[in-house]
């Protein structure tokens, strides 16, 4: 197989062709933009009924679960040395769910993400 040479009359007609070198004035685009911006704003609102966001779900039933686990740990076991190791266990596991749910919040979109649209007529995702 040769060396294709693409630097051929036909080509640099097609190039000359594609070139566009009127562009809209700067002005225009913004309006437009604005418009677009506005359009999408009010679509949002009136589309979405009402917005749920599930961001700290996950935290809360992690707090929860691990409290239960140490107040069972703490009224179950008779070691009051056990019981008290287990319930710094379960309060450093249930704070180490929320640092990371917070970790989360700032490095990622989890709002937005984690958000349930509920339309008024209806559920709806």
């Amino acid at each position: 197989m040769g060396k294709k040479d693409f630097h051929t009359e036909f080509d640099e007609l097609l190039r000359a062709a594609m070139q566009t070198e009127d562009q809209p004035p700067v002005q225009l685009n913004n309006k437009l933009k604005a418009e677009i911006y506005e359009q999408e704003r009010l679509l949002r609102r009136s589309r979405a009924g009402r917005r749920i966001s599930l961001w700290y779900l996950p935290m809360v039933l992690n707090l929860i679960i691990f409290s239960l686990l140490g107040t069972a740990a703490v009224l179950l076991t008779n070691n009051l040395y056990v019981a008290v190791l287990a319930a710094a266990g379960c309060a450093y596991m249930g704070l180490a769910g929320v640092v990371i749910t917070a970790v989360g919040m700032r490095r990622t979109d989890l709002k937005e993400d984690t958000t349930i649209c509920i339309k008024k007529g209806g559920a709806g995702i």
